[in-house]
């Protein structure tokens, strides 16, 4: 086969794409206004337009007024919107309320705290999980997190070596670069 006849095929599917594109483009014309009606595809009935930013359309004018005064105040009103759609033909069937349901939430009581909690508890510390497994250990907050240090004795905690501040927590858990007392870098890791 001819290198026309493999790309025939793609170059008709190209042409046609871009006619629908440039029909769409073309039909468009003007920009929606708040006013505009645009015909419904489906069923061919009148969808109305309405800006969600635009005023709400004003109240009918009372039964006894003139009739010139009311033309006046038709030809100032907003034009009436169009009716709506009809209901569905198989409307769903509306739910009956159900009856009242008991509370389902149920509340599970904390385990007993252990000794070793309560003690953590006492001293103002936080009995906090360690990596994956069910142990847990007392961690406490230290008054001079975040100050600037050189080495490990200057710090309640330790001494972070990347940043050059104290730990915020004491046991630092996990793997940390740290300062030790005379000045050397080393990872500590406590899990």
């Amino acid at each position: 086969m001819s290198k026309i006849a493999l790309l025939l095929p793609r170059l008709l599917v190209v042409l046609g794409l871009s006619v629908l594109v440039s029909a769409c483009q073309l039909s468009g014309g003007t920009a929606a206004g708040p006013d505009d009606v645009t015909p419904n595809a489906v069923t061919g009935d009148a969808i109305e337009v309405t800006a969600l930013d635009s005023p709400p359309p004003a109240a009918a004018p009372p039964a006894g007024a003139e009739a010139a005064g009311t033309e006046a105040a038709q030809a100032q009103t907003a034009p009436t919107p169009a009716p709506a759609d009809p209901a569905p033909a198989n409307p769903a069937p509306q739910a009956t309320d159900p009856a009242p349901q008991p509370d389902l939430a149920v509340q599970v009581p904390e385990p007993p705290k252990s000794e070793q909690q309560l003690a953590c508890e006492r001293k103002k510390g936080r009995w906090s999980p360690t990596g994956k497994g069910s142990l847990r250990v007392c961690v406490f907050n230290t008054r001079d997190a975040g100050k600037q240090c050189t080495r490990e004795s200057q710090c309640e905690g330790v001494c972070l070596a990347r940043s050059g501040t104290c730990s915020p927590v004491r046991p630092l858990l996990g793997c940390h670069e740290i300062l030790q007392d005379n000045g050397a870098r080393v990872t500590l890791c406590i899990e």
